[in-house]
């Protein structure tokens, strides 16, 4: 009897711990859209949802580059594996006293890929690439001088040959400087919008009529996929330095940054990071 109950629950929860096992991963479009920008951001292990508050929040949080004070610019190259490049490009500039503006740009290249049919399984000497790009523009402003809010519109386009897909998206993101020792509060959605499909002369293929011998136009359907939706909520303070922190100092300043990540093509993460400054020059991250 204790054999056939264990086998009864091992056939009914068997399916769940198996679905338990797999999250979504590779169901959404434009990955490149996840990977972060600015080496303070990366360093911080990407909890910068609170903390954004450089030209690098037009990635992490759109409501954050209104505590730019002056227009700000970011250029960043980075050389991937397998000849895999990704940059970025940033600038802001507030826009009065209360509001900011701002421009960003993004692509990954996979750099020249030759080839391969089946007959050539080496190369046949022809070469392509696959290439992302996602340009945003910005508009971000402080409601009171403790909550700021922004919005950030973006055309985003991925490549792979000759066949191409686009859509549009935004990003939505708020910022709160609570009274208690500095505590800030940040919520960020990004990648909100339609799905993309690719199109392209490519999956235009010619065949011929088995009864009459004419050649045939076939078009191949390619299915869309959704953006890599993620809502991000962080809590950032100041732990020294300052003269609103836990301990008060002139030339320490500690910061904790927590962010929680719930995306709709993985499992939810929370993660915590750690920075500290000395004397507004050498920070530890």
């Amino acid at each position: 009897m204790n054999k056939r109950c264990r086998l009864f629950l091992l056939i009914v929860f068997s399916p769940a711990l198996l679905m338990a096992g797999f999250p979504k991963v590779g169901t959404t479009a434009a990955p490149f859209l996840k990977i972060g920008v600015g080496a303070r951001a990366i360093a911080m292990g990407g909890n910068f949802t609170a903390l954004a508050n450089d030209v690098t929040a037009l990635y992490w949080n759109p409501a954050g580059i209104t505590h730019l004070s002056s227009a700000a610019f970011s250029a960043t190259h980075t050389k991937w594996f397998a000849g895999i490049t990704h940059d970025a490009v940033q600038l802001a500039a507030p826009l009065g006293e209360n509001a900011a503006l701002g421009l960003d740009l993004i692509y990954l290249s996979s750099g020249d890929i030759e080839q391969t049919t089946f007959e050539e399984q080496d190369g046949n000497g022809i070469y392509y690439n696959v290439t992302d790009l996602a340009l945003g523009l910005t508009y971000s402003r402080r409601l009171t001088d403790r909550f700021s809010v922004g919005i950030k519109a973006k055309y985003i386009r991925q490549t792979i040959f000759n066949e191409e897909a686009t859509t549009v998206a935004f990003d939505f993101g708020t910022i709160y400087q609570t009274e208690f020792y500095g505590l800030r509060i940040g919520m960020n959605m990004a990648n909100f919008g339609g799905s993309m499909t690719m199109t392209g002369d490519d999956l235009l293929v010619l065949n011929t009529d088995p009864v009459t011998g004419d050649p045939v136009e076939t078009h191949l359907k390619t299915e869309s996929w959704p953006l890599p939706i993620v809502f991000r909520l962080g809590l950032a303070i100041d732990l020294m330095g300052g003269t609103e922190t836990l301990l008060p100092s002139e030339y320490h300043r500690l910061t904790l940054a927590v962010d929680g990540v719930h995306p709709n093509d993985n499992n939810e993460t929370v993660g915590a990071g750690l920075e500290y400054m000395w004397n507004d020059f050498l920070a530890l991250r």
